[in-house]
Parts: C-alpha cells; sequence; structure tokens
C-alpha cells in the first residue's frame, strides 16, 4: 500500500472541503504514518493541531480514507513533526480549481496563531459589528480598554476567526508582545503536564508571562477544579498588571454551569459581546469569498439562492458550498440556479415534513425506549444518552430555539439543553458509535 499516494489523494480531498485557511494552518501539517490491523495512524506537526483536527475533523479525515482505500478504517492521531515534515504535501498538490495560489505561513508554535485567520478575511455584518468594532478597540491599546474581552456564541458563528485576529493584529502593531492563544483543553493538559513532570514553576511562567493571553472554549473547564484555581491565578496576575485577556465560550459567563462564582464574577468584570447567525447579506458576503478563495466563479444568481435557503452557521455554509462544487465536478455539471434548486431541494423537502415528536418517537423506538421516558426525569445512562441524541437531532435538523426544546422535553431549562447537545457535538467526531446511531435515527426520519 502506497500510503505517500493515499495521503497525497485524500489532502485532494480536504481541499476542497474546507476553507484555505483551514487546510493550509491546520490539515496541510498532517502525514499518513501507517495503516496496520484497520487502524490509520495520523501524524500532527504539534499537540495543539492534534487536539483541534482530532475534535473536529476525524469525520472529514476517515471519509476520504475510507472512499481513497474502499475499506472502513478508525484513526489514531500523533504529534510526529519529524514525520510530517517527511511526508507534507502542502507544497505538491496542485490546485483542484482555477489557478495555483501562494501558500501563506501555517500556524505560529509561538503564539499558537493562524496567521490567515486575520481581519482582512473576518466578513463582518449586524451579527457580529459589535464584537469586531470592539476588537479594533482592543487592538489599538491591548489591556486598556476592554479587558476581559468575553465573546460567547454558538458553533461556527467566528468566534475563533476573531480571537486570532486579535492576536495577530496585536502582533503586527507590537512585535514585542508576548501573545498566546490556547484552547481551556489545551490549558488544562498543559497544566496535568506540568504537574506530572513536577514543571509547574514552568507552566505558570508561560500563562503569567504574556502580554495578551486568548482563551478559546472556556466553558471547557467547568468541573475541573483544579483548572479552575489555577486559571483564577492566572487571571489575576494578568489583569492586576493591565495585561489583556479575551475569552471565547458558546453561552453567556453567567450560563456557563459548573464553574466557580469568583471566576465568572471576573468573566463578567470587562466587556461581554455575543456573536450571532450571519443574516441574509452576511451568509452571500461569506459565500462570495468562499468562493473567491478557492478561484471558482459561481453566478450571482445562485449565490443569492444559497443565501437565502442556508440559514446556518459560517462553518456549514463553507461545508455545503464545497459540497456543491464537488457535486457539479464529480457529475460534470455546470453550477447554474437549476443546479443549485436541484441539490437543495431533497433536503429542505425532509426538514419540513419532520416534527420534533417524529424525532422522539424514531429515537426511542431506535434504542427501545417509551416516547415519554425520554421526556421523563430518568438518569439511567443509556437513556440519558438517547435523550441527548433526541436533542441534538432536533437542535441541528429542525433549528429549533434551545427553550422550545427545553419545553418538549418536560420543561427543562434551556442551560441544560445546551449541555446535552454540546456533549454530542464533542464526541460526534471521535465516537464512532455515537455517529452510527445519530445517522441510523436520521435514515429512518426520511
Amino acid at each position: 500500500m502506497d500510503l505517500d499516494k493515499i495521503w497525497q489523494n485524500i489532502q485532494e480531498e480536504l481541499k476542497v472541503s474546507v476553507s484555505k485557511t483551514t487546510y493550509q494552518g491546520m490539515l496541510a501539517q498532517t502525514a499518513l504514518i501507517s495503516i496496520k490491523n484497520n487502524v490509520a495512524t495520523i501524524g500532527c506537526s504539534n499537540a495543539y493541531l492534534r487536539n483541534l483536527i482530532e475534535n473536529r475533523y476525524y469525520s472529514l479525515i476517515k471519509e476520504a480514507l475510507d472512499h481513497q482505500t474502499k475499506k472502513k478504517y478508525s484513526l489514531v492521531f500523533k504529534v510526529d513533526s519529524q514525520a510530517v515534515g517527511k511526508k507534507s504535501f502542502s507544497n505538491k498538490i496542485g490546485p483542484l480549481f482555477k489557478k495555483k495560489r501562494p501558500i501563506s505561513r501555517p500556524y505560529d508554535p509561538q503564539s499558537g496563531l493562524l496567521p490567515n485567520y486575520n481581519f482582512n478575511t473576518f466578513i463582518v455584518g449586524s451579527a457580529n459589528n459589535f464584537a469586531h468594532a470592539a476588537a479594533q478597540v482592543i487592538v489599538k491599546s491591548p489591556g486598556q480598554t476592554y479587558n476581559p474581552f468575553f465573546i460567547w456564541g454558538g458553533v461556527g458563528v467566528g468566534k475563533t476567526h476573531l480571537v486570532h485576529a486579535i492576536g495577530n493584529a496585536i502582533a503586527q502593531q507590537r512585535p514585542e508582545s508576548k501573545i498566546l492563544y490556547v484552547s481551556a483543553e489545551t490549558f488544562t493538559n498543559d497544566l496535568v503536564a506540568a504537574l506530572q513532570n513536577k514543571k509547574i514553576t514552568r507552566f505558570k511562567n508561560k500563562y503569567r508571562r504574556c502580554d495578551v493571553l486568548l482563551v478559546d472554549d472556556i466553558q471547557f473547564i467547568a468541573g475541573k477544579e483544579y483548572s479552575q484555581e489555577e486559571f483564577f491565578h492566572t487571571f489575576n496576575a494578568l489583569y492586576l498588571s493591565n495585561r489583556q485577556i479575551v475569552l471565547t465560550s458558546d453561552r453567556k459567563p453567567e450560563e456557563i454551569p459548573k464553574v466557580e462564582d469568583r471566576l465568572i464574577s471576573r468573566f463578567m468584570g470587562g466587556l461581554t459581546v455575543d456573536i450571532q447567525s450571519p443574516d441574509y447579506e452576511m451568509r452571500l458576503a461569506i459565500l462570495k469569498q468562499k468562493a473567491k478563495e478557492k478561484n471558482f466563479v459561481i453566478p450571482e444568481d445562485v449565490l443569492n439562492f444559497m443565501a437565502e435557503t442556508m440559514k446556518s452557521n459560517i462553518r456549514e455554509l463553507e461545508g455545503i458550498l464545497f459540497q456543491l462544487i464537488i457535486k457539479a465536478q464529480s457529475s460534470q455539471e455546470e453550477i447554474n440556479i437549476e443546479f443549485a434548486r436541484k441539490f437543495f431541494g431533497f433536503k429542505k423537502k425532509i426538514i419540513k415534513k419532520i416534527s420534533p415528536r417524529q424525532v422522539i418517537s424514531k429515537t426511542s423506538k431506535y434504542f427501545s425506549f417509551k416516547s415519554k421516558e425520554l421526556c421523563g426525569k430518568s438518569r439511567k445512562s443509556e437513556l440519558v444518552t438517547a435523550r441527548h441524541i433526541a436533542m441534538y437531532i432536533i437542535r441541528k435538523d429542525l433549528e429549533l430555539p434551545l427553550m422550545k426544546i427545553g419545553e418538549i422535553f418536560g420543561d427543562r431549562d434551556h442551560t441544560s439543553i445546551m449541555y446535552a447537545i454540546d456533549k454530542i457535538e464533542r464526541k460526534y467526531s471521535t465516537n464512532q458509535d455515537l455517529r452510527g446511531n445519530i445517522t441510523a435515527i436520521r435514515q429512518q426520519l426520511q
């Protein structure tokens, strides 16, 4: 089996499935190290990228690998910068569209920043204009105006992009500044490693001596007492010395469960802003930019139709756009309004027919429970999983508000619904059995 050839073909598939920024900054920094006993080992250039790629792109890479090999594999991710350096195809793969574009500088291991996530590539609209304006103020005087700066919003609305843009802009204007971007999970992993290796002083120096600390998905420190304790002291050290702190979360500070009150009060001590899902004008601008990044010409009426049809987050818009392009290429059809209507028609028809009660009924039957049990108060492990899956499908496929889903499931609080959906979302990319269950239920709903 020619691993290099397989991985080159996989990289070509990945290149059209994600944005240019994501591909060059993340997926291009990988290599296929081995395939043994139905397990494929994927090398990543560093621990940060390993965690990010495994959590967000497991399904995408697995699908490409299965397609190239005509077999089914599980994936294992490991840090192996030497293998990535030898086998990386980021400079060897030709473009799948019209002309070759220069490859930008990848992930910066010192700061953790992705240079292509900057203000020039950040689309501004009514959903995020206040957050964008506040970010610009922070860049001019970090640590002086909005500190901490807390950004919250749903999945795929651009929180991570904005955080990187802040870091990159400050780095450009103040090259002497020490900037550090991490996820809350990375913070926790670093802390655990420091304790195990008796290097807690080095850990504290890393986090408490930076000029700008950017922490993504801070909600993931929920329930982790020692991580919260250490982050509390890190926060205080930076705040009291007027150094900038930027945090993101999928919910408001006061709605994050299992986080100490003293931390919540500090999160709320600066400026808290939210980023909403993009409106029509913003969706259209995003689609135009993504098509331009791929150097692919799509008719204006098709883009308008897509912006009207796809009322979802930025990440999903991007994915659907590239699916449309790949579909047209594979079938050798012209992308026009008829092709776009045909592409979206089936999906829209299904969404209109399904009701929340049908989702609950099919999910209950699939797991051999009664519908009233899913909406009840039992905390039995298998029942809770089935309940969370039903909530996830209703939220993702029917786009019902969290409060409405809470009412359907026995008047539960919307924060518990959000927690359940997040839990399924985090496991979706790495848990093959879970993905199989959700896919099977969705097929039964068709």
